[in-house]
């Protein structure tokens, strides 16, 4: 009975090396397939992901160009007020400055005009004696009285 069992366990490892003599028969074919295949590389599809992807940067790019384009158009109106701020600020300062040298001018003339407004009242006033006096001739004779007699007198200063 023992050599029957050793015979069985004979067979299963004799069918056992005939598959795997078969498995390595069959290996060696494949590994003289493999080295008798040469490879092309073919980079023709990462290529054309390649401009896939760089149209979709273009496309992007045109986007956010357009989309910086508008921010800066509405940012040039927000500052269209402060533009016509500007412009009234200055246009006061002009008209302010105007005002001040005109009556800086103005302040520089009071001598001349001093000088005509009391020449006009001096004149206003000989006029006003001239006809008092004719109207009064005994005044006129005291005025010649008392101017004769404060010319005798010295100055007592």
């Amino acid at each position: 009975m023992g050599y029957k069992k050793l015979d069985e366990v004979m067979e299963l490892l004799t069918d056992e090396l005939d598959g795997f003599n078969t498995s390595i028969n069959r290996l060696e074919r494949l590994a003289q397939n493999v080295e008798n295949i040469k490879i092309q590389p073919d980079t023709s599809e990462i290529e054309r992901m390649l401009l896939e992807h760089l149209e979709l940067e273009k496309q992007n790019n045109l986007k956010l160009e357009e989309s910086v384009y508008h921010i800066k158009k509405r940012i040039a109106k927000a500052r269209l007020v402060p533009k016509v701020q500007l412009w009234l600020h200055y246009s006061i300062w002009l008209v302010t400055f105007i005002i001040i040298g005109y009556l800086a001018f103005k302040v520089s003339q009071t001598p001349d005009i001093r000088e005509r407004a009391f020449a006009e009242g001096e004149r206003q006033a000989v006029l006003n004696l001239k006809a008092y006096f004719e109207n009064n001739p005994e005044q006129f004779q005291a005025y010649k009285k008392w101017i004769k007699e404060k010319d005798s007198v010295p100055n007592q200063k």
